[in-house]
């Protein structure tokens, strides 16, 4: 049984378990108004985003757009809805509706509770070695400049085959040189940057000035890449849909103009010329799977691909292994 799958059996069961050793409830009284605070803060920043919480707002209009709290009325005397500091939201209600404002905010936060852990290697091949690692991809998998990615076909037909042109291809790669690695965790939904290496390069543009001397205002410009990923986990937790795009530059020379002699000196201005480089790209990667992405940036008769893991992250999981571990 595959780990992910047993997660879920494992949470289905101790959920079970729970469940029937309570007591039988007793029925919600539909009537009598009861107050609680609910902590909203986890759920808002960043991890919020990614399950379509932007704001404070979004979870009150939630609430309202799901479930029926009464007419509000100023005051103590009605059902209300008091947004307080810290992220507490205090509701005053029915015990029913309390449970179903409960149930919302929990099913919010499973929502806001899987994120995707991504690790970039940056590998550097020559034209040759990277020609035979575009050979042992199956054919039809070849896209650029996501030349390869294991979706689900993994778990089909195709599995052995696709896993032997991986084991060509890791060997391939180890001929190269790890020019980095990157790894962080990122939230699902949302745009960020996987790997980046970006050189400073400094210039003067007057003959007064000179490069590598501490200045007001110091001339510069960046060449090198940036990887940025919008990954977002499908429905079922087992995949992960990835859209990268390269946004590069690269200095492609140096542009001078004569200005002539002014007081008595030569004056030269001159500035870098750059080039923006890059694609975009999409695959669907199996958690814990691979996409190599091709860069167009890259040094002089070389080539450089990324290879993204990204692997999906939940706490719910994270929270079943340490209890076991207890």
């Amino acid at each position: 049984m595959p780990t992910r799958l047993l997660f879920l059996t494992v949470a289905l069961v101790l959920f079970a378990g729970s469940a029937a050793a309570q007591p039988t409830p007793k029925p919600l009284d539909d009537k009598t108004l009861v107050t609680k605070v609910y902590n909203t803060k986890p759920l808002l920043g960043e991890r919020g985003k990614g399950a379509g919480i932007a704001d404070a707002d979004a979870i009150v209009k939630m609430i309202l757009e799901t479930i029926s709290l009464g007419e509000p009325k100023l005051g103590a005397d009605g059902p209300q809805l008091i947004e307080r500091d810290g992220g507490k939201l205090e509701v005053r209600a029915t015990a029913k509706v309390q449970s179903q404002v409960k149930d919302l905010l929990d099913a919010l936060d499973r929502l806001a509770d899987v994120a995707i852990d991504v690790k970039a290697d940056v590998y550097e091949l020559d034209v040759a070695n990277y020609e035979k690692l575009v050979k042992a991809i199956p054919k039809g998998k070849t896209k650029t400049p996501v030349v390869f990615a294991t979706g689900e076909e993994m778990e089909g037909k195709e599995g052995p085959a696709i896993d032997k042109a991986m084991e060509e291809m890791n060997k391939i790669l180890k001929t190269g040189r790890v020019v980095q690695t990157s790894s962080g965790r990122f939230t699902n939904g949302q745009e960020a940057t996987v790997s980046a290496r970006r050189t400073v390069v400094p210039f003067a543009n007057h003959p007064d000035q000179k490069v590598g001397v501490a200045r007001d205002n110091p001339l510069h410009v960046k060449e090198g890449f940036a990887l940025v990923a919008v990954p977002v986990v499908s429905a079922d937790r087992r995949y992960v849909r990835v859209k990268l795009t390269e946004q590069s530059t690269r200095i492609s020379g140096i542009k001078k103009r004569d200005f002539g002699v002014i007081d008595g000196k030569k004056f030269v201005l001159q500035s870098p010329e750059t080039e923006d480089l890059g694609a975009t790209g999409s695959a669907e990667v199996a958690d814990g799977g691979t996409a190599i992405f091709r860069l167009a940036y890259a040094p002089k008769d070389k080539v450089w691909v990324v290879v993204v893991k990204p692997t999906i992250f939940i706490q719910a999981e994270e929270d079943i292994l340490k209890n076991q571990k207890k």
